[in-house]
């Protein structure tokens, strides 16, 4: 009560009875702007909202034997490759499933490995001794069955890759075709890269292979590997294998990578994205 009367004989001797309230009011709403500003903690962004999104690219290699399994992945609706091995029973039918569910292709031409074992290779194989009018025949014959091809990577080929003739020959064929080449050899002796720069093709090398065994575990965690990769450095590929190397549970992996990576701000692109992203990495 006290304080209340202290109060009107103030406002009875300034005289402002008229004005001291507005006054008042406008003090206070002055007051609580300024807390607002220069007080108040400014709400967190999300880290996902604020970091650049991290590019992946996955190539799912040999396709062309198994028509079912293809289907199940072409399920999986986030942008991706599918690497077929043509001449194949189901090669050119595979190619057209593809490009009806707008995935990229890529010819996976099979070659010559370095341990002398011909049980994988596939029909019209490119072998060590091949002449290059044969080499040349074998890739322009596989566009025909492999449709739409945007570019070329390995099947087997560690012997191949170290053969200087052929390798040049491939790259200048790819060069021509306007098709990136994805070295997916794994080779230290690989001359794909080397050849690449010297006529002006560019060559995807690719970061980590997903799958060796039927094994669902291994997988997610190379694909955690994966996405490490691609947020350290901007992007990263990865191969993947339909068939006994990983089929059906690196299918299953792949889905489960596709939400995790909704989590962590990766996106899933074509390879042929990657290839743009890598040019502008080196400019």
């Amino acid at each position: 009560m006290k304080f209340k009367r202290y109060v009107l004989v103030i406002i009875e001797k300034t005289k402002l009875s008229k004005f001291f309230i507005p006054f008042l009011a406008l003090l206070c709403c002055v007051t609580l702007l300024l807390v607002y500003f220069f007080y108040n903690p400014k709400p967190k962004i999300k880290e996902a909202a604020i970091q650049a999104s991290s590019y992946v690219a996955i190539i799912f290699e040999d396709a062309g034997m198994d028509e079912e399994e293809v289907q199940k992945l072409l399920n999986i609706n986030v942008p991706f490759d599918i690497a077929i091995i043509p001449f194949l029973p189901f090669s050119n039918k595979i190619s057209l499933m593809c490009q009806e569910k707008e995935k990229e292709v890529l010819l996976h031409l099979s070659m010559e490995p370095e341990d002398s074992s011909t049980i994988w290779l596939c029909p019209r194989s490119i072998m060590n001794v091949t002449p290059d009018d044969e080499v040349e025949k074998i890739f322009n014959d596989a566009l025909v069955n492999v449709t739409n091809s945007k570019g070329v990577s390995i099947h087997l080929g560690t012997l191949v890759c170290k053969n200087e003739r052929i390798v040049k020959k491939l790259c200048t064929l790819a060069k021509e075709k306007d098709m990136v080449l994805i070295d997916s050899t794994f080779s230290a002796e690989s001359l794909f890269s080397k050849m690449g720069k010297q006529i002006g093709l560019q060559v995807i090398i690719p970061d980590i292979i997903l799958d060796s065994k039927n094994e669902l575990k291994p997988i997610q965690d190379k694909f955690n590997i994966l996405f490490n990769l691609a947020k350290k450095k901007g992007f990263a590929v990865a191969i993947g294998h339909l068939g006994v190397d990983g089929g059906i549970t690196t299918i299953e992996a792949f889905k489960q990578a596709v939400e995790k990576a909704k989590k962590e701000n990766i996106k899933f692109v074509f390879v042929s994205e990657i290839s743009k992203l890598e040019k502008k990495s080196i400019k």
